[in-house]
């Protein structure tokens, strides 16, 4: 079997490891979402890394 059909192959099986050739709805819909956030000039939901750190750590569990 040609390396490139077996390729092929393992990609439509392994979907986390390997990405699609195309991106998915979600995927597009994230990009533009987050395209248009940077546009309006919108800060992020924390100032640095040590917030996200310690937002992380306080959240429950699930």
């Amino acid at each position: 079997m040609k390396r490139s059909k077996r390729d092929k192959e393992l990609t439509d099986t392994i979907t986390h490891l390997i990405p699609h050739a195309e991106p998915i709805t979600e995927s597009l819909e994230a990009i533009h979402e987050s395209d248009a956030f940077f546009a309006r000039g919108n800060t992020g939901r924390f100032d640095g890394a040590a917030d996200l750190i310690d937002a992380a750590l306080k959240a429950p569990e699930v």
